[in-house]
């Protein structure tokens, strides 16, 4: 089941970065691209590494600062290798000022 979970005001998250949070005990990226916020799980799917906070790679792509592997900031799509498997996507919106997320994993107290 998806809860709804507001994880940063939009005034937190800034246009051409990519922002690492941890949310109900799971790494969560989020990026901001104009009006437009995407959310994905904050594990790089080749080194299995926390990709951080950081600017985002010619504007719109999430770096691994391990191995170089670039990820689309709108998509989750692989642009660039070593990484084979996409950053799988989290639901994410904006409510006012808020920043909401779907989370699908479990909850932890």
């Amino acid at each position: 089941m998806n809860v709804s979970i507001r994880v940063a005001k939009l005034a937190e998250v800034r246009e051409g970065f990519v922002t690492l949070l941890k949310v109900a005990g799971k790494a969560v990226v989020l990026t901001r691209l104009g009006e437009d916020v995407f959310a994905f799980d904050g594990i790089c799917t080749h080194a299995k590494y926390l990709l951080g906070t950081s600017r985002l790679v010619q504007g719109c792509q999430i770096e691994c600062p391990v191995h170089g592997a670039l990820f689309n900031g709108r998509t989750g799509a692989v642009e660039k290798g070593p990484a084979e498997t996409p950053l799988p996507c989290i639901a994410a919106r904006i409510e006012g000022e808020d920043v909401i997320i779907e989370a699908d994993w479990p909850q932890q107290a």
